[in-house]
């Protein structure tokens, strides 16, 4: 089965959907040398009107930028001099081109986006995830949350180290009190459930791979179980 995985950056979502069993393409309107997968740059939503490449996907995943909503914004604006960039809301466009597309989609975003009854997912609620990072998930088919409740992570502010549980705050540029750059990487990489192949910038927006592998396994599913009912 195909995914097509729009607006995505250096491929943590794509991580994901592999896993689950999907072969995925990237799109995003940037290069993104580090994307793990097969990719093709251009604009998500011109690339959703042309329905005759759509067509050989069997599901869109869609992460259309976060930073018009982040709860991070007041940290960015503080570490850049009052600056935070001209950035866009971009998630109803994507819906309506994705309703039209007449697949199953999902669309993902940060805590306090407008999604349509969207699941979510923290980084308490799997294994191996040493950050909370809170991510919405809207989709058109039915999606479940995982049995494990949410658990109290004790995480230091961003830039204050390591908590002693082993989590840590994966945002910003600035500096992590106890580690050096190469440190903050790896350790990002390794709190977001083992991401090695991408830069600390790209770690800072990076979805953890186990959200994509937990949807990916539904969506698969529901596939399935769509194909066999109309067999």
């Amino acid at each position: 089965m195909k995914c097509l995985d729009l607006y995505c950056k250096a491929g943590g979502a794509a991580k994901g959907y592999h896993m689950a069993g999907f072969e995925v393409v990237g799109v995003d309107i940037e290069p993104q040398p580090n994307y793990p997968y097969e990719f093709i740059q251009v604009d998500a939503l011109e690339i959703l009107k042309d329905l005759n490449f759509i067509r050989q996907f069997d599901f869109i995943h869609a992460s259309p930028p976060c930073q018009f909503y982040t709860r991070a914004k007041s940290l960015s604006i503080a570490r850049n001099g009052g600056k935070y960039g001209n950035h866009v809301d971009l998630i109803s466009q994507t819906r309506e081109l994705l309703k039209a597309t007449g697949k199953p989609y999902v669309i993902e975003n940060v805590a306090g986006a407008p999604l349509i009854n969207p699941i979510k997912l923290f980084g308490s609620q799997f294994k191996n995830l040493y950050t909370q990072r809170e991510r919405w998930f809207e989709s058109n088919i039915p999606l479940v949350e995982p049995e494990t409740p949410k658990q109290k992570m004790k995480t230091p502010s961003a830039g204050n180290g390591i908590g002693e549980d082993g989590s840590i705050s994966i945002c910003g540029s600035g500096g992590v009190r106890g580690l050096n750059s190469t440190q903050i990487r790896l350790y990002w990489g390794f709190a977001l459930g083992g991401i090695d192949w991408m830069t600390r910038e790209e770690l800072a927006e990076a979805i953890p791979p186990a959200y994509t592998e937990f949807i990916g396994k539904q969506v698969i599913a529901y596939l399935k179980k769509n194909k066999e009912n109309c067999a």
